[in-house]
């Protein structure tokens, strides 16, 4: 980030899936995990990334100087480049920078999240990885040795994940424990919850305009309204000049000693 960068919902979100990517990449070093089991945590590390990608793109588009943007951020494309072993390790960094960052715009950061736009986006690109990662997982360990289980790999897993939080139910993979039902409940009671908040965020774009009309038509009114009393002040100001001078002439009259009769 640049200085006097305003630090934004993105910003944090791409914090705590940097933190992620953390801990997978730990999980993925120093455990001995099954191929499968791998698999996905690679997969999911891959998704991370390219999300860190697009973030990156973004910004460096849309940065007053992009040169400066790249040599202060060089670090974030780094960090972004999937399936290369040293490049996941740069991921520690860019969470201490994001903390680093965190802690000295943190006057900036709650305002930040008053940004409607940026906030449902982040919020709902967050919990979208994290839903699908965690339940892709959760059934893949529960499901993948049990008699008369369809879902036995990790590229199964991840399918059914997808398509559960969807709620397209296509019904080619599913669980047959009671443990993988619960999980399969859990996702779906998220994702009509996440496809929800998405379906009134889209609306809202077809109510706002006729919000904005509604408002500027009011607005015009209060300033009409505004310049009707201006106009009667005015007017009342010249009809008090008015007996002011009235009043002051009569009393010069009054003053002045009537006129003596000559002899």
């Amino acid at each position: 980030m640049a200085r006097g960068h305003k630090l934004g919902a993105f910003d944090i979100g791409m914090m705590v899936l940097s933190l992620v990517a953390v801990i997978n990449i730990c999980v993925l070093v120093l455990m001995d995990l099954p191929k499968d089991v791998h698999s996905y945590l690679v997969f999911m590390d891959t998704l991370i990334c390219m999300l860190f990608l697009l973030n990156f793109t973004y910004n460096l588009l849309v940065a007053k100087n992009r040169t400066t943007y790249f040599k202060e951020h060089w670090i974030d494309f780094v960090a972004s480049i999937p399936m290369i072993e040293p490049f996941r390790f740069a991921r520690f960094l860019q969470v201490l920078r994001v903390i680093r960052l965190l802690k000295q715009t943190r006057h900036l950061a709650l305002p930040s999240l008053k940004d409607r736009i940026q906030t449902t986006l982040a919020t709902m690109m967050v919990t979208l990885v994290l839903l699908i990662g965690a339940a892709g997982l959760s059934i893949y360990l529960i499901e993948h040795d049990l008699p008369g289980a369809n879902i036995t790999t990790a590229e199964d897993a991840i399918w059914w994940s997808l398509v559960t939080i969807s709620t397209v139910g296509y019904g080619d993979y599913y669980p047959v424990s009671t443990a993988g039902r619960i999980v399969s409940v859990l996702l779906i009671i998220s994702g009509v919850s996440l496809f929800g908040v998405i379906s009134g965020y889209i609306a809202s774009f077809f109510i706002t305009p006729a919000e904005k009309d509604q408002l500027a038509v009011q607005n015009r009114r209060i300033h009409e309204i505004h310049d009707q009393v201006e106009n009667l002040q005015s007017q009342i100001s010249d009809i008090q000049r008015m007996l002011m001078d009235m009043h002051q002439q009569n009393t010069a009259q009054k003053s002045d000693p009537p006129p003596k009769d000559k002899p």
